[in-house]
C-alpha cells in the first residue's frame, strides 16, 4: 500500500472510529443519566467501567485500523491513528457536556458539587479522619471553587480539552507501543530495499 494511501486511510478511520467511540460514550452517559443523573459523577465503579470500555474500544478499533492498512504499522503510525481517534472523542464528549450543563440541566454543577461534598465527607469519615480535617478537605465544595470548574465556560472547556488531550497522549503512547506491528523482513526486502 502506497504511503500516502496509508496515511489517508489511518486518518479517515481514525476520525470514523473516534466519532463512534464518542457516540458510544455519550449513549452510556445518557443511559446512566436516566438511571441516576448524578451516577456518572459520584459512583467510582461507573467511572471505572466507563474508562475500561473506552480504553478497550480504543485498542480494538486501533487494531482494526492496523488490519485495514495491511496488518502492519509503525509506532508513529499507530500513535497518529490513536490520537486522531482521541481528538474526536474529546470534541464530542466535551460538546455533549457543554450542552448538558448549559442548556439541558443548568443546575447540574450545583447538584454535582453538593453530592460530591457529601460523598467525600462520608468516605473520609469512614477512613477515620477527624471532622476538622474533613472540613478542610471539603472546603472547595463550600467556597464554590469546585463548582466553578464545572460551569460550562470557554475556559473550563478548553481546560478539559487540554487535560483530556494530555491523558490521551500518555494512554496512546502505551497503546501504540502494544499494538504496533512491524512487517517481517523477507528475501525480497533484502534484494530490493525499496519494497
Amino acid at each position: 500500500m502506497d504511503n500516502n494511501v496509508r496515511k489517508a486511510t489511518i486518518g479517515k478511520l481514525g476520525v470514523r472510529y473516534g466519532l463512534l467511540i464518542g457516540v458510544i460514550s455519550i449513549v452510556l452517559s445518557v443511559v446512566f443519566r436516566i438511571i441516576d443523573p448524578l451516577m456518572m459523577f459520584t459512583n467510582l465503579w461507573i467511572q471505572l467501567l466507563n474508562g475500561i470500555i473506552g480504553i478497550a474500544l480504543i485498542v480494538i478499533l486501533g487494531i482494526e485500523i492496523r488490519k485495514a492498512i495491511g496488518g502492519y504499522w509503525s509506532f508513529g503510525e499507530a500513535f497518529r491513528g490513536l490520537m486522531t481517534m482521541s481528538v474526536f472523542i474529546l470534541i464530542l464528549t466535551i460538546f455533549y457536556g457543554f450542552v448538558l450543563f448549559k442548556f439541558v440541566d443548568p443546575d447540574m454543577p450545583t447538584k454535582i458539587n453538593d453530592v460530591s461534598e457529601t460523598v467525600m465527607s462520608q468516605r473520609l469519615a469512614k477512613m477515620g479522619m477527624d471532622q476538622e480535617k474533613i472540613d478542610q478537605t471539603t472546603k472547595m465544595f463550600e467556597n464554590g471553587e469546585f463548582k466553578a470548574k464545572l460551569l460550562p465556560t470557554l475556559k473550563n472547556e478548553a481546560t478539559a480539552f487540554c487535560f483530556g488531550l494530555l491523558f490521551y497522549v500518555i494512554l496512546n503512547l502505551i497503546v501504540a507501543a502494544c499494538i504496533k506491528k512491524q512487517r517481517p523482513i523477507t528475501v525480497e526486502d533484502a534484494i530490493d530495499p525499496t519494497v
